[in-house]
């Protein structure tokens, strides 16, 4: 591994480790809850993952690995880059009574530690526009999934007052330390999955977005078919107002793999 990926690493799994531990039990449930109520919205049927061996690309303290496994996975795995938060994924594994069925390890979703084609179904939200080569870990998702699988990406979209606020954010975060920064927003009383929503995005080394455009490329190039763009829940991004502030949205495609 170069310097440069190490120092990358060690950043974006201090900052990850750091917000995904702070949620409380109450906060994870909710946030395991979003699994089932966005599939409902979106008119997907869960049902599907029974019995589907499932990977998360950047499992953070587990949400997604707790969801599939209450909705009948035959095996669940989740990786990330943070040990805090692979720790704190298996913690909660173990708590909720699934550790025979999730397991959550410590890797890179630029390099997955399995075979090609090893799982029915990847999810990879908001974590591969983190990385420096967000290319690479989509084609590492595509490798690990089998054909007839399915993928669900998200990813930052390109444009937006919001994204330009948080740009000056990001000048800011050059400045304030992220501990010093959580501290006062913990201090003021913003929850733990707010303060995750804004500081990622400030202090996280890479932040790269795309257009919609890009990402159906990818997809089209790597042999999906039925491809979905997701409506995101916080905005209406079809309206002229939520491109001005949002842009492109936020990119969330489920894909089926040829």
């Amino acid at each position: 591994m170069s310097e440069k990926s190490a120092t990358y690493e060690k950043k974006t799994g201090a900052l990850y480790g750091s917000l995904f531990t702070a949620y409380d039990d109450k906060k994870f449930e909710e946030s395991v809850a979003l699994f089932g109520m966005r599939h409902k919205k979106w008119g997907i049927d869960t049902e599907w993952f029974r019995g589907k061996e499932c990977l998360d690309a950047g499992c953070g303290g587990g949400r997604y690995l707790i969801a599939l496994s209450r909705l009948g996975a035959k095996r669940v795995v989740g990786i990330d880059i943070s040990a805090d938060a692979v720790a704190a994924a298996n913690q909660r594994i173990q708590d909720k009574g699934f550790g025979g069925i999730a397991e959550a390890k410590q890797a890179s979703v630029l390099e997955i530690p399995f075979p090609d084609a090893s799982f029915d179904y990847v999810v990879s939200s908001g974590v591969i526009h983190h990385t420096p080569d967000p290319k690479k870990g989509f084609d590492e998702l595509v490798r690990v999934l089998r054909p007839g699988g399915k993928l669900f990406l998200s990813v930052y979209g390109r444009g937006g007052l919001v994204w330009m606020v948080n740009d000056i954010g990001r000048l800011i975060a050059r400045v304030v330390p992220f501990k010093t920064m959580e501290a006062l927003w913990k201090a003021i009383g913003i929850p733990a999955n707010k303060r995750y929503n804004y500081l990622d995005n400030m202090y996280v080394p890479y932040c790269y977005r795309y257009t919609e455009k890009e990402i159906r490329k990818w997809l089209a190039d790597a042999g999906f078919e039925n491809v979905q763009r997701l409506k995101f829940e916080r905005y209406d991004y079809s309206t002229l107002w939520s491109r001005i502030m949002h842009g492109e949205g936020w990119l969330q495609f489920y894909a089926d793999k040829k």
